[in-house]
């Protein structure tokens, strides 16, 4: 479904600098919840939780 699965963005988006509270705070989406996805303890997230986190993925680390 996903070209990159939201766990795996997460980690990209971490790997360029970002924390999750900065994550958390751009997106909307609790740095809980963040870190239940980066964990695996919520593997298949909502779809607009999944589109919020790409969309930040996307204006933030992938145009660098």
């Amino acid at each position: 479904m996903y070209e990159f699965h939201p766990q795996e963005l997460i980690k990209k988006i971490i790997d360029a600098g970002f924390t999750q509270a900065q994550l958390a705070s751009h997106t909307g989406v609790s740095q809980p919840s963040l870190s239940r996805i980066l964990t695996g303890v919520s593997p298949n997230p909502r779809l607009s939780t999944a589109r919020a986190i790409e969309r930040f993925y996307t204006e933030f680390v992938a145009k660098k």
